[in-house]
């Protein structure tokens, strides 16, 4: 209970422990295409659901603004590539990882939601493979997004929902994603 009552307290600092599960679009499909554009491929869209996932832990302020460090997988993305006029295609799947850490500041609406905006700085991992061919690429890049926060009644945790913006600069292209995530936060 005390626990409870220390969390309730205006602005009171407190540790967070969270998670959220993603619907990750992006613009792989079309930036390979431009790619390849010319050189007598064709490119396909799977439309395919990908799921991301994001872990993280970090310090909580002012009811329910944080500052956090986590780990962020983006959902896979696939395309089918094929040779204008022949049959057959190659599947060229696309995977995204890394560290991150973002400030989130949030106002209140009402007693218990919150609704505010990200900014943060992911470190990434992309790997490319098109039936066993391989190839990896990596860096850091900003992100911005809006997020909102419904508090749990007690005021130890949160239900959490965000739109998030990442533009990964690779060389000769911009992959950019897209995540709507939900998720939970634990006060500690």
């Amino acid at each position: 209970m005390s626990v409870g009552l220390a969390q309730a307290e205006e602005g009171a600092p407190h540790f967070i422990l969270g998670g959220a599960l993603s619907v990750d679009t992006s613009n792989f499909a079309d930036e390979l295409d431009d790619d390849l554009a010319g050189l007598g491929f064709d490119v396909d869209d799977d439309t395919g659901l990908a799921v991301g996932l994001d872990i993280h832990a970090g310090l909580g302020f002012m009811e329910a603004s944080s500052f956090r460090v986590g780990y962020r997988k983006f959902g896979q993305q696939s395309a089918e590539v094929g040779v204008v006029g022949l049959p057959g295609t190659a599947t060229a799947e696309l995977d995204a990882d890394g560290i991150y850490a973002a400030l989130d500041l949030l106002f209140p609406v009402s007693d218990t939601f919150y609704l505010g905006g990200t900014l943060g700085l992911q470190d990434w991992e992309i790997d490319l493979d098109v039936e066993g061919y391989g190839d990896s690429e990596d860096g850091n890049d900003l992100f911005f997004g809006v997020i909102g926060k419904m508090l749990f009644q007690d005021q130890t945790g949160a239900l959490t929902m965000s739109i998030n913006r990442y533009s990964f600069e690779l060389d000769g292209s911009d992959l950019e994603y897209t995540p709507i995530s939900v998720g939970v936060e634990f006060f500690l």
